[in-house]
């Protein structure tokens, strides 16, 4: 079941659900997904901390974080989480998983274990996920699946690809799948079909005249993101409206 309240996007199945807490392209994502033994976070967009607070989240919840890429409006709001936890006294394990080869995150946590050395109660943990890996968070199975996102700028028009992954999250027989920042790849039908329910970024409005290089190597269109999404039982489209 999926509903609409206080502009956070969920879904419920019968023993896992996902929350879109904040998704705008340019600006800020996150994601948070539970079971009963606790939830992940997929990326921590800029607010991040102010959005966890709304909902009254315990913090000892969070078993772990999972990044689907290192632009700024999906890492944004690493550091501000970090020093939270920091402060309030975090004793357990907090496992960080990003693409191999996202800079972005893993030099956010080595700054961060520098200026606090010796101060940081709880352990930190990062590992490089590989395409096609399957890893654990707690009781959820995750698997990896390569994505095509390239940046873009004014001026310098389409970047080289950057390190990309969407996660399929499963628990309890249920299947949750995230594709992140993507344009139009092969492993993104791979990532979705069958799933319970599927987020899908979609940051290009229906019928928008943008070249077809931009919807295969940037982002979804609408109406190409809701052909993926019907792969899926279930679906969301998210990161909507800015272009």
């Amino acid at each position: 079941m999926k509903k609409k309240e206080n502009n956070i996007q969920s879904w419920a199945g019968k023993s896992i659900r996902a929350e879109v807490l904040y998704s705008v392209a340019g600006i800020a994502q996150h994601i948070l997904v539970s079971t009963e033994h606790g939830s992940i976070l997929i990326d921590t967009g800029d607010g991040l901390l102010r959005d966890l607070i709304s909902i009254e989240l315990d913090f000892s919840q969070i078993k772990g974080i999972v990044f689907t890429h290192g632009h700024f409006d999906h890492v944004g709001g690493l550091h501000s989480l970090l020093g939270y936890l920091r402060m309030t006294g975090r004793k357990e394990l907090l496992p960080i998983f990003a693409p191999e080869g996202c800079a972005e995150v893993y030099s956010i946590v080595d700054n961060f274990k520098k200026c606090y050395r010796g101060s940081i109660p709880f352990g930190l943990s990062c590992k490089e996920v590989k395409s096609h890996e399957t890893f654990q968070i707690g009781e959820m199975t995750i698997k990896a699946y390569p994505m095509m996102h390239c940046g873009s700028t004014n001026g310098s028009g389409i970047l080289d690809p950057i390190p990309a992954m969407g996660y399929r999250i499963s628990y309890n027989g249920e299947v949750i799948s995230v594709s992140g920042d993507t344009g139009m790849c092969p492993s993104l039908k791979e990532l979705v079909e069958g799933a319970d329910f599927a987020v899908l970024e979609a940051t290009y409005q229906k019928n928008t005249r943008v070249s077809k290089e931009y919807l295969e190597r940037v982002h979804l269109s609408e109406d190409l993101a809701e052909e993926i999404g019907k792969l899926a039982k279930d679906f969301i489209l998210v990161h909507k409206g800015r272009r």
